[in-house]
C-alpha cells in the first residue's frame, strides 16, 4: 500500500506547530545583554554591564539537584588599523561558578578570577547581583592610544563543558541548554 499524498499537508501542519511551540518556548530563555561600556577609572579601564539572565527550566532543575553551573563572560578589545588587520588589544573570559545549597537553602556566586564567594537567598537574587556588572577592572588605562579608534565585544553564556560528563550529551542536543547571548559590539569613544 502506497502512502496518500493527503497526509502531506497534516504531517506539514503537524511540522509548523511543532516549530512554532519551539519558538515560543525558546522565548522565555536565554541570556541578552542590555548595555555595556568601558569607562576609565584613576588608572584602569572598567566594565559596567547590564545582563538579563533567563536561565531555561531544564538548567534551573539541574541548579536545584546539585549540579554546578558555570558562565563565562568574554570581553574583546580591538584596536582599529588602517593598512592592517585590527590589533587585539584584549581578549579575557571570565568564569563564574554558581551553586545551589540545599541544606542552608542559598545560591552561591563564585568568581574564578577572585574565588570570593557571595551568598544569597534567592535565585532571583543572585541573578539580579550577576546582571549588573559594575567596575569590572578590565586592563590598565595606558594600554590605550588616544586619538585611536577601538571597537569592544562583549559576550555571556553557559559553559556547556565544565557541565558534569554524563549532563553534557543531553546538554549537546537539547536547545534549553544553549543560553549564549548574541554579541554585544560597540565603538569606545576618544
Amino acid at each position: 500500500m502506497t502512502p496518500s499524498l493527503s497526509c502531506i499537508p497534516r504531517y506539514f501542519g503537524c511540522l509548523l506547530g511543532l516549530l512554532l511551540a519551539a519558538d515560543i518556548v525558546a522565548a522565555d530563555f536565554g541570556f541578552r545583554i542590555v548595555h555595556a561600556e568601558l569607562a576609565l577609572e584613576r588608572s584602569d579601564i572598567v566594565l559596567n554591564a547590564d545582563i538579563d539572565y533567563r536561565f531555561s527550566e531544564p538548567a534551573i532543575d539541574a541548579l536545584r539537584n546539585g549540579v554546578p553551573l558555570t558562565l563565562f563572560l568574554r570581553l574583546r578589545l580591538k584596536r582599529e588599523r588602517a593598512y592592517w588587520w585590527d590589533e587585539t588589544v584584549l581578549n579575557e573570559r571570565r568564569k563564574f561558578l554558581i551553586r545551589y545549597h540545599p541544606l542552608a537553602k542559598l545560591f552561591q556566586l563564585r568568581d574564578e578570577s577572585s574565588n570570593a564567594p557571595q551568598n544569597f537567598a534567592s535565585l532571583n537574587a543572585l541573578l539580579d547581583a550577576m546582571g549588573a556588572v559594575r567596575r569590572l577592572p578590565v586592563l590598565p588605562a595606558d594600554r590605550l592610544n588616544k586619538g585611536e579608534h577601538y571597537w569592544a565585544t562583549l559576550l555571556v553564556g553557559l559553559d556547556i563543558e565544565s557541565l558534569p560528563l554524563p549532563l553534557r550529551p543531553v546538554a549537546y542536543v537539547t536547545p534549553a541548554w544553549y543560553l549564549d547571548s548574541p554579541t554585544f559590539q560597540w565603538h569606545l569613544a576618544d
